[in-house]
């Protein structure tokens, strides 16, 4: 990483004031790193912290829950501390006041109150002092990545004692953003079709924006699969994390999110049509569809005539330009889709009011829906669409009475694995 520039304390104070006014967060951005640096490692109390990010009290305090982040110990007055307590801890075992408070079940302050009210004196500036040379500090601190706290640990000191060293040395702190950062993030590496799945995602319902200097993907949902398919398709480059998210608009549902390397930034803008080179490349424009498809489409099973069966794919969206895409795309394949206008836009449905006119894709012959299946299989991360695609496939010849209990199976086990259905009373 590029060596920051040395300023004069003066200096690095404005710049940090200004660096720590940022905009107000939302609840998600409130991770467990982000809060472990400014609590644990930066010793910031609730108070600032709220003041910091712009969140509410309440939410910070619950985020810290949350994450069994342990609280510091609060102001006692009704703590008395003996003299050879402290003089034991501070003097002869070198705890700081906060350290000392730890051990007693206190915070710093009553150390400091206890302190003065025995006579007992501070050390002087310097006792015990370590010499950490600077160039060794900016390693640790900017090229290795290491927090105050985890600097303070390698040389017996407390992070406080390191922050101090830095700001002397003119050693610039992490912003805030930075600070967010510490997840694993790998700079995407995939191929053609690799990102042609992502991109199939992106326009379906996953849905990406700029995260400080990270890219987030996110999407929310009821079925655990759904969960899945956002861990398989980035757990090599970022780690996911989910959340339950209750809303008042529709059912409660996960929030589940991965933060990436800025190489994903090609998906911050969601596609309004595919890409020409997907279209051009059969391998990509499979792995596009899957992806799409695990979004947005079905596959089902119907009786046809007598005790014979269909069986079907169906794509529901708004996405016009793209559901023609596929369309034609697939019929220059030899298949033979239909596409048609289903509801205007404004309609109330299950999950919410439909803001786009909405269109049926739909395959509805046999063997086309085998041979698609044959295609998408190989690609698809999503539980639900995998199972089913199987049993079409190992069942493609039974008929209907002798198919149709299997399906229903598959069909309670999805719903049996609803958010709502396991929701403890």
């Amino acid at each position: 990483m590029k060596s920051p520039e040395t300023h004069s304390p003066k200096r690095l104070k404005r710049q940090a004031g200004k660096s720590m006014r940022v905009r107000k967060m939302n609840k998600e951005d409130l991770t467990k790193e982000l809060l472990e640096e400014l609590y644990n490692k930066k010793g910031f109390s609730l108070d600032r912290i709220v003041k910091e990010v712009g969140c509410e009290r309440t939410i910070v305090y619950n985020r810290l829950k949350q994450f069994e982040i342990k609280m510091r110990p609060p102001y006692r007055k009704d703590l008395k501390i003996e003299k050879e307590v402290l003089e034991k801890l501070y003097w002869k075992q070198g705890f700081s006041f906060e350290e000392t408070g730890k051990k007693l079940g206190c915070c710093g302050a009553n150390v400091s109150y206890w302190m003065k009210k025995h006579g007992i004196e501070t050390r002087p500036i310097g006792y015990n002092e370590i010499v950490i040379p600077k160039e060794t500090l900016q390693e640790l601190y900017w090229d290795k990545k290491l927090t105050a706290q985890q600097i303070g640990e390698k040389f017996g000191t407390n992070h406080r004692r390191i922050l101090k060293k830095m700001k002397k040395a003119g050693i610039a702190s992490r912003t805030l953003s930075e600070a967010g950062t510490k997840k694993f993030k790998a700079p995407f590496t995939g191929g053609l079709d690799e990102k042609a799945f992502l991109l199939g995602l992106r326009t379906g319902d996953f849905y990406a924006k700029q995260q400080h200097i990270s890219v987030r993907m996110q999407t929310t949902s009821t079925h655990p699969a759904q969960v899945e398919l956002l861990r398989k398709s980035l757990e090599k480059y970022g780690e996911t994390k989910t959340y339950y998210n209750t809303n008042k608009a529709r059912e409660d549902e996960w929030f589940i999110y991965a933060d990436l390397d800025k190489s994903f930034e090609f998906l911050l803008k969601k596609p309004n049509e595919i890409p020409q080179w997907i279209l051009e490349n059969k391998n990509c424009f499979y792995s596009f569809l899957c992806a799409y498809s695990d979004c947005e489409g079905s596959f089902s099973i119907i009786k046809s005539y007598e005790n014979s069966t269909r069986f079907i794919f169906r794509i529901t969206a708004g996405d016009k330009k793209v559901l023609e895409q596929i369309k034609s795309t697939l019929e220059s394949y030899g298949y033979n889709p239909r596409l048609y206008f289903k509801s205007k836009k404004g309609l109330q449905g299950t999950f919410g009011t439909f803001n786009l006119d909405m269109y049926n894709f739909i395959m509805y012959k046999k063997e086309e829906t085998l041979s698609l299946i044959k295609n998408l299989f190989p690609h698809s991360k999503h539980k639900e669409k995998i199972d089913k695609m199987k049993y079409i496939q190992e069942n493609k010849d039974k008929n209907w009475a002798e198919i149709i209990g299997g399906w229903n199976k598959i069909r309670e086990g999805i719903k049996a694995g609803l958010l709502k259905n396991n929701l403890q009373e």
